[in-house]
């Protein structure tokens, strides 16, 4: 079961999810490699037969593990809690994994979608969509798409879609 599963309605069909691309983890892998280097030096230069090295190697372990968990595992939670889904009706984004933020478009106010990227991203192949809507919020921006050109046609391909449904027919 996919995680957009569970906000779809019951006339709703899932038609993409993606979540932010790796490389925005780049810079915290990175970090996190710099932290075990500079504990492991630390660990190795700290002498182990005074009774204070011992209880040093203890704090900068602690230290390194505090940090490890700010800087990489934070950033790791967020990102993994971070998605982006189309469905047939709306487009979502999803974030956060301890405060929960999330906002929809219904396919029908959309009057625009954008995308962009730099020679990086093209190279790396993500970039940003954004979204214009007839709505109060106006524009939603997805940063650190995969396939942004990819994602901007299907947000059309599902606008056009939309307008090929017949009218829904009120009950009797």
């Amino acid at each position: 079961m996919a995680y957009a599963d569970r906000y779809l309605a019951e006339d709703e069909e899932l038609v993409y999810e993606t979540r932010q691309h790796w490389t925005t983890l780049v810079s915290e892998f990175l970090l996190l490699c710099l932290i075990i280097a500079v504990a492991g030096a630390a660990v190795w230069a700290l002498p182990t037969d005074e009774d204070w090295g011992s209880t040093g190697v203890w704090v900068v372990l602690g230290v390194a593990a505090i940090a490890a968990i700010w800087l990489w595992l934070v950033p790791l939670l967020q990102w993994r809690a971070t998605v982006y889904f189309l469905t047939t009706k709306r487009l979502h984004k999803r974030s956060g994994f301890l405060s929960k933020s999330g906002r929809s478009i219904p396919l029908a106010r959309v009057n625009d979608v954008a995308f962009s990227a730099s020679l990086w991203e093209r190279l790396m192949r993500y970039g940003t969509v954004r979204v214009q809507s007839a709505s109060e919020q106006g524009m939603m921006t997805l940063k650190h798409v995969p396939d942004p050109e990819g994602l901007k046609n299907l947000v059309y391909q599902a606008i056009d879609g939309l307008r090929d449904e017949p009218p829904a027919q009120p009950p009797h």
